[in-house]
């Protein structure tokens, strides 16, 4: 009777208007299991019990136990035969826990008979979809599809070929559902690289562009962006990303190799010089604007870096090593310079004079 009395009181507060709605101090779970508990015991003696078995069901859904409410579930199914609502309870219980073969296997057996087909017809294709029944799953959604355009309508299809590796028809109703709407997270989040991935670049790039706009504060989706432009060859478009964020620093590295991949050396030092001014004592800095001039073939210039930097730091290995290398490069092109100028150079006569001799 207490179990009785609480579950009808929980259930007049469930139901009040929002604005009486009183409110209820969090119960214990360990409540509700040992109402369960109490629930089951009096089953043992009373397995007929209609009320008990739907209480039964009330307290293990609160407790989310989906194996207990499954068994609670079969017996009123036991009592009461299967009706639409039960049905419904069922592929509640199957969906919220993915037990998607026992849900194909309620679908099937019970749909057809209580004329319920098509209210099931998403559940049945995401358990074909999730059961990796590729197939059937196909088969179902092109039906489906085949008279249907509302929104709702294309993002399940996106979804749904997502989750069956079909990148293109995926891409395709994700195209769909930005005529319809244009800011749904699908289109937003997921279409562009899709785009991307598939070659349409073009149409990827005006998508991440109008989401860029509308984030411009956002570092992951930039930096994201100047992969793709830089990926393109886009490289001034990838610059220009980042220029917002340029006071990190790994930001400005990014920047000085862009311009490097363009020759733009001037460009290139001018990055690494903001963040000297920024702070005098970056060693990393210092090393980067030796080894670009290292590349570039000034090695005087190199070595008066990578030596700048074993003064800031006279245990720097890597900048004694690379300052020790600069100097055997110098000393060899030195070398090779002194022998050039030791070898006599050969008199060469025109053709007419040697004839002539």
């Amino acid at each position: 009777m207490r179990l009785a009395i609480s579950a009808i009181v929980l259930f007049i507060i469930s139901c009040a208007p929002q604005r009486d709605r009183i409110v209820v101090p969090v119960v214990n779970n360990d409540f509700y299991s040992s109402a369960l508990t109490r629930i089951d015991d009096d089953l043992e003696d009373d397995a007929d019990n209609l009320k008990l078995v739907e209480q039964k069901l009330y307290y293990c859904d609160l407790l989310d136990w989906p194996e207990t409410c499954i068994s609670a579930l079969d017996e009123l199914k036991r009592q009461k035969g299967m009706t639409p609502q039960l049905l419904d309870q069922y592929m509640t219980y199957y969906s919220r826990h993915e037990l998607y073969q026992p849900l194909l296997d309620v679908v099937d057996r019970w749909s057809v008979e209580f004329d319920l087909e098509n209210e099931y017809r998403r559940e049945k294709i995401l358990g074909l979809v999730r059961s990796s029944r590729r197939d059937e799953a196909y088969r179902y959604l092109l039906t489906y599809m085949a008279d249907r355009n509302t929104t709702e309508d294309f993002k399940f299809a996106s979804s749904s070929y997502l989750e069956l590796k079909d990148s293109l028809m995926a891409s395709f109703f994700m195209g769909r559902l930005s005529q319809q709407k244009p800011d749904d997270e699908l289109v937003l989040e997921v279409y562009p690289y899709l785009l991307f991935d598939l070659g349409y670049e073009e149409r990827s790039f005006e998508i991440l562009e109008r989401k860029a706009a509308v984030n411009p504060d956002d570092y992951l989706l930039l930096t994201d962006l100047a992969n793709k432009y830089e990926s393109t060859g886009r490289l001034a478009s990838a610059r220009d990303k980042l220029k917002n964020f340029i006071e990190i620093d790994t930001v400005v590295y990014r920047i000085a190799d862009l311009y490097l991949k363009e020759d733009l050396w001037d460009s290139a030092h001018r990055s690494i010089d903001v963040l000297i001014n920024r702070d005098s004592l970056n060693r990393d800095a210092w090393f980067k604007k030796a080894t670009m001039y290292e590349d570039r073939g000034w090695l005087s210039y190199s070595l008066n870096y990578y030596d700048h930097v074993v003064y800031l730091d006279p245990n720097d290995t890597i900048a004694l090593e690379r300052a020790t290398l600069v100097r055997e490069k110098i000393a060899y092109l030195q070398r090779l310079k002194i022998e050039e100028d030791r070898l006599p150079l050969p008199v060469l006569k025109s053709k007419r004079l040697i004839n002539n001799e």
